[in-house]
């Protein structure tokens, strides 16, 4: 209460005036200077209250903050009992198997048609050796690889570079496969690069290798090999450009 005897005395009312009581009692135009410093305590009393508020409700905004999100959500309507429902999500159920198998074939096309700068890196990759594509390839698949080994080589050494972008993966039954990836090829000589479609057809599982060493084994633990791999060009035109599967 201290605080409102403060703005509210009349210890400013009993300050002396050159003037006496007269602007007081009788020159009204003479009242709103002499009330003017209540005025401006209440002004700031008031500000100073208002700025507090705003402190506040600017740290429980930020305590808050955290908790809004936005989420989409299906509803349909429960004609019994006129309510709102969520739509229950479908839940796809694919063997882990499958999943792996999808995974290594996306390895396995990169690792045979992506083509970098570096030779000494692209002759470790291709090894017919222990390089990782050889574990990965059957004995009839490897021997279709190793034929194109030696034209990518004469080309590499032209400059060439290739890129690969893999559409899709699909399965088709037990053990078979399709992809189709695009390679963007690029050499000095060209000015813009040039963009192939492929579809691959593989025969791909998981079986047991012999390997010689553990260091050998660790590079392909679950074991996955390619048996056959055949390629089919696709031309890309304006109306296939963006399909995703069938087109």
């Amino acid at each position: 209460m201290s605080i409102f005897k403060f703005l509210f005395s009349e210890v400013d009312d009993s300050t002396n005036d050159k003037l006496g009581a007269y602007p007081e009692k009788v020159h009204v135009r003479a009242m709103p200077e002499r009330r003017y410093l209540k005025t401006s305590r209440i002004m700031t009393f008031t500000a100073c209250a208002l700025l507090c508020m705003t402190i506040i409700l600017t740290f429980v905004i930020y305590l808050l903050s955290p908790q809004l999100r936005s989420e989409p959500l299906l509803l349909m309507i429960d004609k019994r009992f006129y309510k709102l429902e969520p739509v229950q999500r479908h839940i796809v159920i694919e063997p882990s198997s499958n999943l792996l198998t999808e995974e290594h074939i996306k390895q396995y096309i990169l690792l045979r048609h992506t083509i970098v700068s570096d030779i000494d890196e692209m002759q470790a990759r291709w090894s017919e050796e222990n390089s990782l594509l050889k574990w990965f390839s059957g004995s009839e698949a490897f021997s279709s690889f190793v034929n194109e080994k030696s034209v990518n080589l004469a080309r590499m050494a032209e400059g060439l570079t290739a890129e690969v972008n893999i559409r899709f993966i699909q399965r088709i039954s037990n053990g078979i496969w399709l992809a189709e990836f695009e390679t963007i090829e690029r050499t000095p000589e060209e000015e813009h690069p040039v963009i192939q479609r492929w579809r691959a057809l593989l025969e791909a599982g998981f079986r047991k290798r012999p390997y010689p060493n553990r260091d050998e084994r660790i590079k392909n633990p679950l074991d996955f090999y390619v048996n056959k791999y055949s390629l089919v060009s696709r031309a890309v035109t304006k109306e296939n450009k963006d399909a995703k599967f069938i087109d």
